[in-house]
């Protein structure tokens, strides 16, 4: 394009203003968004799209610090005047360095794309494409919109770089109301679904400039906020979190429990599930083999009798009878077991919540969110509006300073009763400490949870030894706190001093292999479900972990280490539970289960982990955990035993959750990955 004619002037003015912008030769669209990561203000991002040419240019430049890590990204993009891509380089920056991370140069329909200063590549496009990196920086969102809308707001588009693209879904959602300085302003809401795995949210103003974006594509929430609309935060978090419940909603609504016919067996079994039935009455299981949890052997020939969403029975089919009134479920050949807890969850993206139950994880416990998100999320689940485990919520609490986590900080006793006391009203269980609390901070924060009733978990605090937390009143350790070689006098006797207080670990080990793999070994080769997970989670999550400077032998070392403390732990007594800190979700449940293994335990123990033990260090242990009588109707229906075979609590085939079971493979499908 060597001029613009008059005739394209006028049609880029015409659709410039459509779209809520200024046209070319006016004033340049420039803006400031403040970034919160999990609720905290972290940074900026500064953009503009101007005038270059016959086309636009869009520069933004994105900044933030994350617990003292400095992340610092500047994007260039250039774009016809239908905001067609012609070219984006992406950079990350130091105080000192610029690396290439993503460079797009588009000519007609073909693409090439380099990354991270790499060989370059060649892809066709489609007739719609857009040209994006990731979810940061946010203003390319807001440049995607307008392409969408000038294009005819297609029903999809593609995205590239992808696998060579991915299918991007835009849907307008209506409007939300803020006020700002006494004035009312309706904000357009949109949804943006592909770009990242999940749906991400963006905000337009009435002049069509970015208000708000949100995104999980990084694993934690990230939100951006233009500057003028900081004062209307609170009232924005509420827009987005109805946003997402909406969508889960629906999402939930596709996930609809398998329909039992007589006394017979099961009918309507398609891929998509079948008649809900089940939320009452009577089913018995009848003919699997039973591992209830206990620790006890397992049972052959079982029969497990539920109704109204509680066991009624559990034990040999010779002295099970069934009630004539109840359905039957002939499950001969399979084995049952509790349903699988993950002790460490964050629930920001809402897409985890039927990827839970389609892996069989019916309860997990969150251990840092945003506190709008997570009570509107632990309330939908509650109230059956949504199908999703059970939420047990742990409140986020850490020091001040610049390089804190999370929305609440406390840097004397009487704030962090405070904060304990409002995580308390708000129905939270426990509390999460981190690591920049002070010693008289962690003691008081204790003490408060405890008289309140709810005990303490969380990173150990830099300001203090394992056992003088423990002295503070910490009940549980996120991580690993234990240093040093286990079979050494001062491990044994911190490993002790555990035991004897009965504090639980929840080591997070499947997501210390995740971080800590060298990238010359594939995660496919100790994590093999990468065929099942949806592409963007591949390219842009997966692609990621693991460290570019660990040799593969290196980083089993340290893992063997690990698995050495975590196997001195156990041997001792000290209670251990499953937690993996987000990593492929459900999937890493089940690693966390097969490194137990490998870290000495019996497939029982590595199974009792991941449920009765998990309940018992919430003190639900009367309510779940095991398939007994009176106990919550949680449970799983796998292919496989695992006690033959801990992995084979990756074949599970159906799960029920308060007595309403599903086909696994359906809910993966809904959940938007391959069964």
């Amino acid at each position: 394009m060597n001029g613009m004619t008059r005739r394209g002037a006028l049609f880029l003015a015409v659709l410039l203003t459509s779209l809520g912008t200024p046209a070319l030769g006016a004033q340049a669209v420039s803006d400031s968004m403040r970034i919160y990561y999990v609720a905290r203000p972290v940074g900026w991002e500064h953009y503009d799209i101007s005038a270059d040419g016959t086309g636009l240019k869009l520069s933004a430049d994105w900044s933030y610090v994350d617990r003292g890590r400095r992340i610092h990204t500047a994007a260039a993009m250039s774009l016809a005047a239908d905001y067609t891509p012609i070219a984006l380089k992406v950079d990350r920056l130091t105080d000192t360095s610029r690396t290439p991370a993503l460079d797009i140069t588009v000519d007609g329909r073909r693409a090439t794309i380099a990354r991270n200063g790499g060989a370059s590549a060649s892809i066709d496009l489609p007739k719609v494409a857009f040209a994006i990196s990731q979810y940061t920086p946010v203003s390319q969102h807001l440049a995607l919109l307008r392409y969408w809308k000038a294009h005819g707001s297609p029903s999809t588009l593609a995205m590239f770089p992808g696998d060579p693209t991915n299918p991007v879904k835009i849907r307008s959602q209506g409007t939300d109301n803020v006020t700002v300085a006494g004035k009312h302003i309706a904000l357009t809401r949109y949804s943006i679904d592909g770009v990242v795995w999940g749906i991400e949210y963006a905000w337009l103003d009435p002049e069509g400039r970015l208000a708000m974006f949100t995104s999980a594509g990084g694993g934690l929430s990230t939100k951006a906020v233009r500057a003028e609309l900081v004062p209307a935060y609170d009232e924005l978090m509420q827009a987005a979190t109805r946003a997402a419940m909406h969508d889960l909603e629906a999402i939930s609504s596709a996930s609809v429990p398998l329909s039992i016919a007589g006394r017979t067996g099961i009918q309507d079994m398609g891929s998509g599930g079948s008649t809900k039935v089940l939320a009452r009455g009577k089913v018995a299981l009848v003919g699997a083999t039973l591992v209830d949890g206990s620790g006890r052997a397992a049972i052959p020939d079982a029969t497990v009798i539920v109704a109204d969403g509680l066991i009624v029975s559990a034990g040999p089919s010779a002295t099970t009878p069934v009630p004539f009134d109840t359905k039957t479920f002939d499950v001969r050949g399979k084995t049952i077991v509790p349903g699988l807890w993950d002790m460490h969850a964050h629930l920001h993206q809402l897409e985890w919540i039927p990827v839970y139950i389609a892996a069989g994880v019916t309860s997990v416990r969150d251990m840092g969110n945003e506190l709008p998100f997570i009570v509107a999320l632990r309330n939908a689940v509650d109230s059956g509006k949504v199908n999703g485990p059970h939420i047990h919520v742990a409140g986020l609490v850490d020091g001040d300073g610049p390089n804190a986590f999370g929305a609440f900080s406390a840097s004397t006793p009487q704030e962090g009763r405070a904060i304990v006391r409002k995580y308390h009203d708000l129905g939270f269980e426990q509390m999460k400490l981190y690591d920049l609390l002070s010693p008289s901070v962690v003691a008081a924060i204790c003490d408060e949870a405890h008289t309140l009733g709810m005990s303490v978990t969380g990173h150990l605090p830099r300001a203090l030894s394992v056992t003088a937390a423990v002295d503070s009143g910490m009940d549980q350790f996120a991580h690993l706190p234990v240093r040093g070689d286990p079979q050494s006098d001062a491990t044994k006797s911190v490993i002790a001093y555990l035991k004897a207080h009965g504090t639980v670990i929840d080591p997070t080990e499947s997501w210390n292999e995740i971080g800590g793999h060298s990238r010359d070994e594939s995660v496919q080769a100790f994590q093999p479900v990468l065929q099942h997970l949806p592409a963007p989670f591949v390219q842009f999550r997966v692609a990621n972990w693991g460290s570019a400077t660990v040799d593969p032998a290196t980083a089993h070392t340290r893992l063997q280490s690990s698995l050495n403390t975590i196997r001195a732990l156990h041997a001792a007594g000290v209670p251990i539970v499953a937690g993996t800190d987000e990593g492929v979700p459900g999937f890493s449940v089940y690693r966390e289960m097969e490194l137990y293994v490998m870290a000495g335990f019996t497939p029982m123990d590595a199974l009792r982990a991941a449920t009765s033990v998990s309940a018992t260090a919430l003190h639900l242990e009367r309510e779940v955990g095991t398939v007994e009588h009176g106990k919550r109707a949680d449970l799983l229906v796998l292919d496989k035993n695992p006690l033959d075979d801990i992995s084979n609590i990756r074949t599970s085939r159906y799960v029920m959750k308060d007595g309403r079971m599903f086909e696994n493979a359906a809910l993966w499908r809904v959940a938007g990955f391959t069964p």
